[in-house]
């Protein structure tokens, strides 16, 4: 008898614990798009339970048709959700049928299961915190510009770039990019620019036609 069968088919302790895995990339999910749409963060956690289900099967069989069933709801529900983000979790339900494969009888199954399990849920993690880096740690090298006329901010762009070109800033690595879904626009200002310069820069784009404001991205100012 292998040492992962119990008497009456119960699910072990070890097996539980891994099944736990899909988890990670659930809870990722949800922090990430509570972060940006807290209204809808009551649904988030719905999704992160639902996962969580399979985790309270007590037999093999219960678990497998549990984490069968999970997964299958998520499959539609992400595509059908996914204004509301929910295909972030979709993520997680691949982790839920790799890890039905726990509780197979054969070793090398067992073992690809775990490989494919840890390999989605470490290849998601790393994505997740990637982001939240950039979220609360945004780079400190770009100047916000806000406009009286955002919708304009296409045309703004080529505008504000060949200014800088003009003033000289252009030749020196600084460049002009839309930011935040087009609403606002960013100068890009290399590392190595002199802390006078920047100073210079700043009230540089200030005083251009149009601009309402322009700061330096600090902290979370920089998700809009």
């Amino acid at each position: 008898m292998d040492g992962n069968d119990l008497p009456l088919d119960r699910l072990s302790h070890r097996t539980r614990l891994e099944a736990g895995l899909a988890l990670l990339p659930a809870a990722a999910a949800a922090a990430w798009l509570s972060i940006n749409a807290s209204s809808f963060a009551g649904v988030y956690l719905i999704c992160v339970l639902l996962i969580a289900v399979p985790l309270l099967a007590a037999t093999k069989r219960a678990f497998v048709i549990l984490c069968l069933i999970i997964a299958g709801v998520f499959v539609p529900l992400s595509i059908l959700g996914v204004f509301l983000g929910l295909i972030l979790f979709f993520p997680a339900a691949l982790v839920l049928l790799a890890v039905a494969g726990l509780v197979a009888r054969h070793r090398p199954a067992r073992v690809f299961a775990r490989i494919v399990a840890w390999l989605v849920v470490s290849t998601v993690l790393v994505a997740f915190g990637l982001a939240f880096l950039h979220h609360f740690f945004p780079p400190s090298n770009i100047i916000i510009v806000r406009e009286s006329a955002p919708d304009q901010n296409s045309a703004r762009l080529y505008g504000l770039s060949d200014a800088l070109y003009k003033a000289g800033f252009g030749g020196r690595g600084v460049g002009v990019s839309t930011w935040t879904s087009d609403r606002q626009l960013a100068v890009d200002v290399p590392a190595s620019l002199p802390e006078g310069d920047r100073r210079r820069l700043l009230k540089f784009v200030r005083a251009q036609p149009g601009v309402v404001t322009a700061y330096w991205c600090e902290g979370t100012q920089c998700n809009g």
